[in-house]
């Protein structure tokens, strides 16, 4: 192509001829001419097609906000311009700036008096219709000026005029958002209004027939809070004492029964009806809402800010059925009880106690060496707890641990060496923070960080003051000391202990749905799914509520979806969903599937036998964690068999293996050196083995990768052996550090060896 036909000439330079370069260059000089009036011109199309800007106020329905809405109407050609200006072009005089002002303003008149616009701006306006009506259906859910706020900020289109269409497209996704979150709210106002979560307090109907005084008792721990409020629980003729613990639970029973109060103990697991006893100790979930009682101790009070078990706090405080509810707790709990009273409409007392002997921070850190008598030593895992356990046995302690591993009838018979003096140290994870009376002079932390099922993190203020507080028992040593271990931050000690509690971000009360509930939503959602009533609850409902929240319904939904396969009616599903299991463990889940299904086809189910494998006198490591696992096993079987005696006849033989395997454990941690074993084959190790694992399992596991890396298996046939089942344990490399050392220098790591695939 030559450079003639390339470049666009001006109009008018050659007479009597014209060419589509000299037509573009005629429609741009006609568009800049209109251009003032927002009319446009498409010059690149044949014929042209010309668009002009239109302004329409709109007055957003159900408010008085008017909104000035710019957009682009499509106007086509105009027919008649385009050949006007074919005519001007190959005249005489040619196409030049008179007579693109002459065509500008025929094509204003047409453009602004074209029947298009005004179809436009109706367009608009049954768009705005559509969205009143469409709105309606929302109810008070739907926030008009909200809706008009956002609709001043989607009309911006960053200053640009848009197209109508994409003008309404932009409304109607702006529409179809809010009408989201309004449907939302809808379903949710429809699902707790049916749910009867919406009026949770409501429920509690003998409770709210009442007159009822709240008394707030909160001080540290060791200040005589909690004597002080059962002293006045004895004072009347019935009444219950309510704990986080089935040691606490056990302890109010004793306290009662010592001031000449009869007490009955009820948990999860067990029952001691005493005759003619008018008082109940009992774990907080095992309370009693329908019956009338002359006072109640709630204990703890400040669990009720828990995400996972503050709802039965919550439930205890709103339901017990009692003139007097007495709280006892930590200051931290005040926010919290104070918003819920005020929801109740009942009056409130706090009654703030001192601590009856000083609690100090000693600045210095403690080297392990210098753990001495009396002291408690805290980790924040069993693995940590053990290592720190093995270690002080080498330097000459008697130690006792206590860890959330082990069953209640264990820990007290641990607390009970330290009290005694068999043992004079004690290890333990923060489980002994609640329900153990223990003569500890100093608590050293041996970190300021814990795993909490979720993540790591800081330890919070509350928890330090819970565990510090449990040094300086007063009446046996002058005063407490909480320290850390050698290379430990001491600063998160001292802010605990010398600040006020920090109030809370959201002081609302955790709750979580009772069975009344849980079939309320059942057929609201016309579904037989616990997991999905569940999972709909949780993520859902009391979003806005102003009292409540809901609590972390997770672990429950896991244990709903392992029994959601029986063929069970969903009563008795949401039953088996609340056994206390580790849903972390898949064993654990795998055996409640079983138990559900089993009890789904009228089939009995058999006491786990675990235990039998356990009546030589003390075992190894790796069987003191198989009989904690076994006991945990059995203790769901009883909370089971207390429900449901038919399904889980075996309740005698159940605790009597749970009392032989607790038996067990307590002669195993009493052992001045506990055994070692491998995980895998369970072979006894020696003492100074470097390794978890035995020799012949590494060597095994070694000769597997090595035939994996080749394609072959250990047995020589091609490809991976999918049949195998895997180590118990799970682990990926065996030869692991002993818990409690450090890898590289001075530890007892891999030392320049390192496992097979590392």
């Amino acid at each position: 192509m030559s450079n003639d036909e390339t470049t666009p000439r001006q109009p008018g330079t050659a007479p009597g001829t014209a060419d589509e370069f000299d037509r573009r260059d005629a429609l741009r000089a006609i568009a800049a001419v209109v251009r003032g009036d927002g009319i446009e011109v498409d010059a690149d199309s044949t014929p042209a097609r010309w668009s002009v800007a239109v302004v329409h106020e709109v007055v957003v329905p159900g408010t008085d906000r008017k909104l000035k809405l710019r957009f682009r109407v499509a106007l086509g050609p105009l027919p008649d311009i385009e050949a006007d200006l074919w005519g001007l072009m190959t005249a005489e005089e040619g196409f030049g700036r008179p007579q693109a002002k002459a065509l500008g303003k025929r094509v204003k008149a047409a453009c602004l008096s074209s029947a298009a616009i005004e179809k436009a701006r109706g367009r608009v306006d049954g768009w705005f219709a559509s969205m009143a009506q469409r709105a309606n259906g929302f109810g008070e859910a739907w926030r008009p000026k909200g809706f008009a706020d956002e609709l001043g900020r989607v009309i911006g289109f960053g200053g640009r005029i848009p197209r109508l269409q994409t003008l309404l497209d932009a409304l109607e996704e702006a529409f179809s958002t809010a009408a989201a979150r309004a449907g939302l709210k809808v379903r949710r106002e429809r699902l707790e209004n049916a749910s009867g979560l919406g009026v949770y307090l409501d429920s509690f109907a003998t409770a709210r027939a009442m007159v009822r005084k709240l008394r707030l008792f909160v001080g540290p721990t060791n200040s005589g809070k909690t004597h002080a409020a059962m002293d006045r629980l004895a004072e009347a003729q019935s009444g219950c004492y309510l704990a986080p613990l089935r040691l606490l639970a056990l302890e109010g029973q004793e306290a009662l029964e010592t001031r000449g109060r009869p007490c009955s103990l009820v948990t999860g697991e067990e029952r001691d009806v005493r005759p003619g006893a008018s008082f109940t100790s009992s774990t907080i979930e095992m309370v009693n809402t329908s019956k009338v009682w002359g006072a109640c101790v709630i204990d703890e009070i400040q669990m009720i800010g828990d995400p996972d078990r503050g709802w039965a706090w919550t439930q205890a405080v709103a339901g017990v059925a009692a003139p007097e509810i007495l709280m006892t707790g930590s200051a931290d709990a005040i926010p919290y009880v104070q918003r819920l009273a005020t929801a109740l409409g009942e009056e409130l007392e706090v009654v703030e106690f001192t601590r009856k002997s000083p609690l100090r921070v000693q600045e210095e850190r403690v080297p392990l060496e210098n753990v001495r008598r009396g002291d408690a030593v805290i980790a924040f895992s069993r693995k940590d707890v053990m290592g720190l356990r093995r270690e002080l046995l080498a330097r000459d302690h008697t130690v006792a641990v206590i860890y959330g591993a082990l069953s209640p009838e264990v820990r007290r018979a641990e607390a009970r060496r330290f009290r005694d003096g068999t043992a004079d140290v004690l290890v333990a994870t923060d489980a002994i923070g609640m329900g153990l009376n223990l003569p500890v002079a100093r608590v050293v932390l041996s970190t300021t960080r814990k795993y909490d099922g979720r993540e790591e993190r800081e330890l919070n203020s509350s928890e330090i003051r819970q565990i510090g507080g449990r040094a300086g028992r007063f009446g046996m040593h002058e005063e407490g000391r909480v320290a850390v271990l050698e290379g430990e931050n001491i600063n998160p000690v001292r802010r605990a202990l010398t600040t006020p509690p920090v109030p809370p971000e959201d002081p609302r009360a955790w709750i979580s749905p009772n069975l009344t509930h849980v079939e309320a939503i059942a057929r609201e959602l016309d579904t037989d799914s616990l997991a999905k009533v569940l999972r709909t609850a949780g993520q859902e409902l009391l979003r806005a509520n102003q009292t409540f929240r809901m609590t972390d319904l997770e672990q429950r939904i896991q244990a709903a979806a392992a029994v959601d396969r029986a063929k069970l009616p969903l009563a008795v599903r949401d039953m088996l969903a609340r056994c206390p299991i580790d849903v972390r463990d898949q064993n654990n889940l795998r055996l409640l599937a079983l138990w559900a299904t089993n009890q789904g086809k009228g089939i009995r189910n058999s006491a786990p036998d675990a235990a039998e494998r356990f009546h030589h006198r003390v075992g190894t490591d790796v069987e003191l964690e198989k009989a904690e696992r076994a006991v945990k096993e059995l203790t769901a079987y009883a909370w089971l068999a207390y429900r449901f005696p038919d399904a889980y006849p075996d309740m005698d033989l159940c605790q009597e293996r749970r009392a032989m395997l607790n038996a067990f454990i307590e002669r195993t941690l009493a052992e001045r050196s506990l055994a070692r074993a491998c995980p895998v084959c369970g072979t006894r190790l020696k003492a100074n083995h470097r390794f978890r694992v035995c020799d012949s399992c590494y060597a095994g596991r070694v000769e597997e990768r090595q035939g994996e890396r080749r394609g072959r298996r250990p047995d020589g046939a091609r490809g991976p052996d999918k049949g195998a089942a895997p180590a118990e344990g799970g682990h990926p490399h065996f030869h692991h550090p002993l818990p409690g050392r450090k890898r590289g220098k001075g530890g007892a790591g891999h030392r320049g060896r390192r496992p097979a695939g590392g």
